[in-house]
């Protein structure tokens, strides 16, 4: 299994991921497009398979749902994680350095919610909600 990390804009936060994800979608929610401007390429994975670096105490948790945490520095404002509970740590595979091959989103998420400018991938499956298995 290969590890990658990713980082912050500026470089206070940063993480490592081990492995590939149980989960790699493009996320087209109302929430993630007005958090990033667009729908998000993430991954999720087991809590320990993140690890969590840098100056954690440089992070804004904001909850946006009861339970669901976005991360962002507090320094630069970019995303850096997501909790969702208990094995759901979800990272923005767009900021991912290093490993082994591409991580390749296999479906679409939330598409009843997806925008007027998200781009579609007619070959991956969409679900309107979160998929359950």
């Amino acid at each position: 299994m290969s590890d990658r990390t990713w980082s912050c804009l500026c470089g206070s936060f940063s993480g490592k991921v081990t492995g590939d994800p149980k989960l790699a979608v493009w996320c087209h929610c109302q929430q993630c497009r007005k958090f990033t401007g667009a729908a998000m390429q993430l991954g999720v994975w087991d809590d320990d398979k993140i690890i969590v670096k840098g100056d954690v105490n440089n992070v804004n948790k904001y909850e946006s749902k009861p339970g669901i945490f976005r991360n962002t520095c507090k320094t630069c404002g970019a995303f850096v994680y997501k909790t969702a509970g208990p094995g759901f740590n979800v990272v923005p595979l767009g900021a991912l350095e290093g490993g082994d091959g591409l991580i390749k989103p296999t479906c679409h998420i939330f598409v009843a919610d997806k925008g007027d400018q998200d781009v579609m991938f007619p070959d991956l499956p969409q679900h309107d909600e979160f998929p359950t298995s």
